[in-house]
């Protein structure tokens, strides 16, 4: 494990170093501090790079794939009625930054992987991707924790914090989504990638000292994401095991088992990207750690639009009427159903 040097503060780990971050290099008149991010005049001293042709390949293609299903599905939640719930404003505000990570973590990774582009090849490219990519992850992270909540009280309408809400306030946590992801991109250190080990880190490798590049906030953040995906998901499937509808004759079902079981495999993208991620900050971890972090990565915020299109009725019926409009005139009417996945618990109502 690597020790913090002696000349950092406290509190240079705690806030995010101004002359590091995407607020400088634009204010700079996008020029990297070259105090940090000068790459060595010595080629063989430069990160390795390295083509990863068919992890590259893979990460293009899965990315794409998940961008094209993500963008339906974010249309649908647009256009639904729904929009005026405040766990659909939410979920609107989320699949913006799901859909800018996965440029990211899979349509960049892959390109960048499969030709083996290093920072120093096009440091000011790394560089605002891995901004976008930092801002993305943590405002889906804040985002993702508070629909948890949103949905927890969508199923105990009992508890007071239902009320914190409701009406207009619903924007005062979107404004709260959108601050603290716009702080993550623009006012901390971002990552940038290396093709030999086909991730993002913090330190881009130029040969100084690798605690300069320590991002406190990125740690705290997935310490707490972490910590709350186990317990928010966790209570989900609690209610769904011991109250899982609101009317008292509702029997739970093996379609809705399979569902939590669903919750849970999510839960473990979250869980494990987020450890991962800080473990590779302070130490050097395997390549297949590594690779997994990254997998994760692409798991927990891309493949969220599989869960839409299977388990969320209301998207579900929005992207069939867009595709087969003609076909699908009329939808006989059914039972009021409780349906939960990783990033949202919906209650279908009674169409009449």
């Amino acid at each position: 494990m690597s020790l913090p040097s002696p000349h950092l503060t406290s509190m240079d780990y705690i806030f995010a170093d101004y002359d590091m971050s995407l607020t400088y290099f634009i204010l700079n008149g996008l020029q990297l501090n070259r105090e940090y991010y000068s790459c060595p005049d010595d080629v063989a001293l430069r990160p390795q790079a390295v083509s990863r042709k068919l992890w590259g390949t893979y990460f293009f293609f899965s990315g794409f794939a998940i961008l094209v299903l993500y963008l339906i599905c974010f249309i649908a939640i647009a256009t639904n009625d729904l929009m005026k719930t405040p766990a659909y404003k939410t979920m609107f505000i989320l699949g913006i930054y799901d859909m800018s990570s996965t440029c990211v973590h899979s349509i960049a990774t892959g390109v960048f992987g499969y030709f083996g582009i290093t920072f120093c090849d096009c440091p000011r490219l790394h560089f605002v991707l891995g901004s976008v990519g930092l801002g993305s992850w943590m405002g889906c992270c804040i985002t993702s924790m508070t629909l948890a909540v949103i949905r927890i009280t969508d199923v105990c309408t009992t508890l007071k914090i239902r009320k914190v809400f409701d009406g207009h306030r619903i924007y005062i946590f979107i404004v709260m989504f959108w601050v603290y992801g716009l702080y993550a991109m623009f006012l901390s250190k971002p990552v940038t990638f290396s093709p030999a080990h086909m991730s993002w880190f913090f330190d881009p490798g130029v040969g100084n000292d690798p605690n300069l590049y320590i991002n406190m906030a990125h740690t705290i953040n997935n310490g707490i994401m972490a910590f709350a995906t186990v317990i928010f998901y966790g209570y989900l499937a609690y209610l769904a095991l011991t109250k899982p509808g609101t009317s008292g004759n509702f029997k739970l079902s093996k379609f809705q088992i399979n569902i939590l079981l669903q919750v849970f495999f999510f839960c473990i993208f979250h869980f494990i990207g987020s450890i991962l991620y800080v473990y590779m900050q302070f130490v050097s971890a395997p390549d297949c750690l590594i690779l997994l972090s990254q997998l994760c990565w692409q798991f927990g915020t891309g493949s969220v639009c599989m869960v839409y299109l299977t388990l969320n009725r209301s998207i579900r019926k929005a992207v069939a009427m867009m595709i087969l409009p003609k076909i699908l005139t009329k939808v006989d009417p059914g039972p009021t159903l409780i349906v939960m996945d990783s990033r949202v618990l919906e209650v279908s109502q009674v169409i009449n």
